[in-house]
């Protein structure tokens, strides 16, 4: 989330518009100091599955589909999420098959990941218009909703002598 300069720790609350205008409650927290230097970046993890395994190495597949994309991310490490380390030794075939060497014994039934970062740049596109929230109750007059009296006001009859009881209020909740 991008945001005006605010000093921190402010407590921040964000909200989803729907298409309907109601807003739903999506996050909460705190903001973090204001660092010209910060860098954001937005995490991919790419999965493969261990083909063949034999000792330290193995043949992992499904994770590229092209020769030409296993070469680019050779220097790139790997980790299983049995937390074995590895790297990339050499792309088998044309179909994106790779054979990998561990620091451990692979299991077959383990996966092999490799998470890769970009760096994410703010929009600053600012809409300065928010629409107001949907009330959470509203009022409607039991009587006569189009009458030009207040609520609360006593009403009397046509001769003047006895008062009538006070219009009720219906209170109506959304969710």
């Amino acid at each position: 989330m991008f945001a005006p300069i605010t000093y921190s720790p402010a407590s921040v609350l964000v909200f989803r518009q729907r298409p309907d205008g109601a807003q739903d409650l999506v996050a909460v927290g705190s903001l973090l100091s204001v660092d010209p230097k910060r860098i954001v970046t937005k995490r991919v993890v790419l999965s493969g599955h261990p083909f063949k395994v034999n000792r330290k190495t193995a043949v992992v597949r499904y994770m590229f589909f092209q020769r030409e994309d296993v070469t680019w991310f050779k220097p790139v490490e790997l980790r299983t999420k049995w937390g074995r380390r590895g790297h990339i030794k050499e792309p088998l075939g044309t179909h994106g098959h790779m054979k990998c060497f561990f620091d451990g014994q692979l299991k077959s039934q383990d996966t092999v990941l490799l998470h890769l970062f970009k760096r994410m740049y703010p929009k600053w596109s600012l809409d300065p218009y928010v629409a107001r929230p949907l009330p959470l109750y509203t009022f409607h007059s039991a009587r006569n909703p189009h009458s030009d009296q207040e609520d609360d006001e006593e009403q009397s009859d046509d001769e003047g002598k006895q008062p009538l009881r006070k219009k009720s209020k219906m209170v109506k909740f959304f969710s």
